[in-house]
């Protein structure tokens, strides 16, 4: 998910809009429900940040030590690669639990966030295989797949409003068209060696300001939880199946 957080950020703000107005008006039996797949979502980009931050700050440190940007990308890169992986996994077996919870507060903003809970294509699983080595040319490189702008520029409110419209209808299930649905597109693979400066300096500025943009989002996801349920709804969970 390393770099697919300008999405999840986007993601998740979407989520804290959709979801402020209906918390107060959730019943009794279901509201902790909602507020456990919350906080696990909150907590799954707090350990998303983190993994983030550790590899900026790897950066700088081998930028520091005399490297080019290029090299300090392609050593923070590799250290980094398994932290990843582990923060991707936490998003999948999120899966189980986001979907049921986001239908509680409202089933068209559930069926809007299906990228994050492996819907009509598994793009978790195709994240977490995002930094990959390649050492069958001359030249050693790691194939990265960075998110292009179409897909964090996703008209998510123009979803819901055609999701609500036609979940209105009666369907039960609906799966609005959006560049969301083909997540494959959405994304190119840089590939990143030791001399290609100019590529590290751009996926390096496009981390940074994704990051920046996830910690926000973040933020208003604790806030939300903060104002709208109690600590005994955080802390206390007694369903142990509370996605079902």
């Amino acid at each position: 998910m390393l770099t697919a957080s300008g999405l999840l950020g986007k993601l998740v703000d979407f989520i804290v809009d959709k979801s402020a107005t209906h918390l107060t008006e959730l019943p009794f039996d279901k509201r902790k429900k909602a507020c456990r797949a919350l906080t696990k979502l909150y907590y799954c980009v707090q350990t998303l940040d983190d993994v983030t931050a550790e590899f900026l700050a790897t950066f700088q440190e081998f930028r520091r030590s005399g490297d080019s940007d290029a090299r300090a990308l392609l050593h923070s890169l590799n250290n980094h690669r398994y932290e990843v992986v582990v923060a991707t996994n936490l998003f999948i077996d999120l899966g189980r639990e986001l979907q049921p919870g986001l239908k509680i507060i409202d089933p068209a903003l559930a069926q809007c966030c299906h990228t994050l809970y492996v819907g009509k294509f598994d793009f978790l699983t195709f994240m977490s295989q995002a930094i990959e080595w390649d050492r069958t040319g001359d030249k050693q490189q790691i194939l990265v797949k960075v998110s292009r702008d179409t897909v964090e520029s996703v008209d998510l409110n123009a979803m819901f409003a055609a999701t609500k419209e036609a979940l209105g209808r009666g369907g039960e299930l609906y799966w609005s068209e959006s560049v969301l649905d083909d997540f494959t597109a959405g994304f190119e693979e840089v590939a990143i060696t030791w001399e290609n400066e100019e590529a590290a300096q751009q996926l390096h500025a496009k981390l940074v300001r994704q990051n920046a943009g996830l910690r926000e989002a973040k933020e208003r996801l604790r806030i939300l939880i903060k104002d709208n349920f109690t600590l005994e709804e955080v802390l206390f969970q007694t369903d142990s199946h509370p996605y079902r």
